[in-house]
């Protein structure tokens, strides 16, 4: 590996273990202060976070191949147009978010219920979506550590707050939780928006021209394709809280959260590594280096199997780490596990293949498939539950669902990079 690679990988890996440390530490805290079904409550609501980053349309995936291959070849006549446009895009979609959430307010349950919460939880994280761009242009430019860094900082801020009001060095309430959690997601975001600017000589006032919104709807097509592929990762990936909560008890919805926190602790790490070679095979792409783009391809290869092995060693102490971790309030048993961990070992895989395609935007392998899983999850999922498959029939619907496109996905990178000239 290459030392640049090495040190971003080891940086990132690092803040994010320490990020992970910090959650880890963070679910009993809110847990005992919160109770287990207001706790229930917030995890359900957050979780449907994950779901506005739909709104890019996958747009920043594309301006983020970009931004590294113009930095490749040192040309970056087209890369600030693209910018502006996108932000502009990103604006827009910030409209159609709020528009959409207040729909949701009387029609999806969580929001129903607990409508103020809502608002003051979903308000400003909504009004900080345009700045979410920036993690994808500080990725392009391959400063991984300082993106990490400053996620590492909302990581640490959050805890501090949640720290304090567990023992109760300050009086809190969850709606001032819900305030005090979007208001670190839009700062974060903010800086590093600000920070993922520097370096590209980029004029703020082309915001305001609206012709660069139409010059970048080529981009704007390519991450339509995009789209397809984050739909189907929510749904595969996303979906569990909420249809454990539609499905069986508040008890079982904490439960499945605790299990998942764990696992998906393990894919962010690997989500690390994901992150730089994507970076790093672009850049290979660029300069058409198909020996480099090869190796790079088996080490993604081997790093996946290692993480799988360590998953399933790893997955023999969870149990105890549980009880641990929770001090006895949750008790999971092993059998539990398995769906948890079959489902990062494939998505390992899978990610390893996909990453290439991704990265020469040859999606419609892809595509296909993820349209497929997002009609199949919720009614597998959904037979599974009614099978007593409990907390683990989400996973495991996912599993059944990925495997065959981790197979698919693998050996189509590999003819991609072999058909490379």
């Amino acid at each position: 590996m290459k030392k640049n690679l090495v040190k971003s990988i080891a940086g990132s890996t690092s803040f994010k273990l320490i990020s992970a440390l910090i959650s880890f530490i963070t679910v009993p805290l809110l847990l005992h202060a919160l109770g287990k079904e207001s706790y229930a409550v917030w995890v359900t609501s957050t979780a449907l976070i994950a779901w506005l980053n739909l709104f890019d349309f996958g747009s920043g995936y594309s301006l983020k191949n970009k931004v590294t291959e113009s930095m490749a070849i040192n040309d970056y006549r087209e890369l600030n147009t693209l910018i502006a446009g996108t932000i502009q895009f990103y604006f827009l979609m910030s409209i159609a978010i709020l528009l959409i959430f207040c729909g949701a307010l009387y029609s999806v349950e969580i929001f129903k219920s607990n409508q103020i919460l809502a608002l003051i939880l979903y308000l400003p994280i909504i009004f900080s979506f345009p700045f979410t761009l920036g993690h994808f242009i500080i990725q392009g430019r391959k400063k991984f550590n300082v993106f990490n860094f400053l996620l590492l900082a909302q990581s640490g801020g959050w805890f501090f707050f949640v720290l304090a009001y567990r023992f109760n060095v300050i009086s809190l309430d969850i709606y001032t939780l819900a305030a005090i959690y979007s208001s670190l997601f839009l700062l974060t975001n903010l800086a590093i928006f600000i920070y993922s600017l520097k370096g590209l000589s980029f004029d703020i006032k082309q915001i305001v021209n609206f012709k660069n919104l139409s010059a970048s709807k080529d981009s704007l097509k390519v991450g339509y394709r995009f789209f397809l592929l984050q739909i189907s990762s929510l749904f595969l990936f996303s979906l569990g809280n909420i249809l454990t909560y539609n499905n069986l008890t508040l008890s079982d919805v904490a439960e499945y959260d605790t299990i998942n926190k764990i696992y998906l602790m393990g894919m962010t790490l690997f989500n690390v590594v994901i992150s730089v070679y994507w970076s790093e095979i672009s850049h290979a792409k660029a300069v058409k280096d198909k020996l480099l783009l090869s190796k790079l391809f088996r080490q993604l290869l081997i790093i996946a199997l290692l993480f799988s092995i360590g998953a399933v060693i790893f997955t023999f102490f969870v149990p105890m780490l549980v009880s641990i971790w929770t001090k006895k309030i949750i008790i999971v048993k092993f059998a539990q596990l398995y769906p948890f961990v079959i489902l990062v070992c494939i998505q390992a895989f899978a990610y390893s293949g996909g990453v290439i395609l991704n990265a020469f935007e040859r999606l419609k392998e892809q595509i296909i498939l993820a349209v497929i899983s997002g009609v199949l999850i919720i009614p597998l999922a959904n037979f599974l539950f009614a099978s007593h498959f409990s907390i683990g029939s989400v996973p495991l619907a996912s599993s059944i669902l990925l495997l065959p496109t981790a197979i698919i996905i693998i050996f189509k990178a590999r003819n991609v990079i072999k058909d490379l000239s």
